[in-house]
């Protein structure tokens, strides 16, 4: 990693609004960060990440594509192998409801899916400094990312917000 993220300052929280008022106050200096949290609560989503999700974009396109896809390949197939079933059309369009739906589901549940992954950067190969065992417990927690003369700084603003505990640790 570079120098400007060789250090992770870790804030151990009690009080949700604790660590609400930290991660407002390392955000307004531009820090990098992350928030850990033992149950999810709607607080966090709406100080830690306040505009709407790019997912639920790239479920429409997804499936809008698998709409296409499931109408094109029924009707190019009727058209490939030609069946005429009474006086009706070669490409009957109520014919081609059923592999229009269900190519809409599949592409929009696996559109979504893949965006949930991309996202939420899942999985997380590298295991991350400054995680503690009690932000799964009991705790929650804000790790940043600074240099080390930033270090002080953002011990401070920890403080200040109120944390039980505020650690240094060396970045991955």
């Amino acid at each position: 990693m570079v120098e400007s993220s060789s250090r992770a300052v870790v804030g151990i929280f009690t009080y949700l609004d604790d660590a609400l008022e930290a991660v407002k106050k390392v955000k307004s200096a531009n820090f990098d960060y992350r928030l850990y949290s033992p149950v999810p609560r709607h607080e966090i989503e709406e100080v830690t990440y306040p505009q709407k999700s790019p997912v639920r974009i790239v479920s429409l396109i997804s499936a809008i594509t698998g709409c296409t896809c499931g109408w094109t390949l029924a009707i190019m197939c009727s058209l490939d192998w030609p069946m005429r079933t009474s006086a009706k059309n070669i490409a009957s369009i109520p014919a081609f409801f059923v592999p229009g739906y269900e190519w809409t589901i599949l592409f929009g549940g696996l559109g979504t899916l893949m965006a949930i992954f991309v996202f939420c950067k899942i999985p997380s190969v590298l295991r991350t400094a400054g995680y503690d065992p009690r932000f799964s417990h009991d705790k929650f927690g804000v790790v940043v990312a600074c240099a080390g003369k930033e270090v002080d700084d953002v011990k401070k603003r920890m403080m200040d917000s109120g944390a039980d505990e505020v650690d240094v640790r060396e970045s991955l």
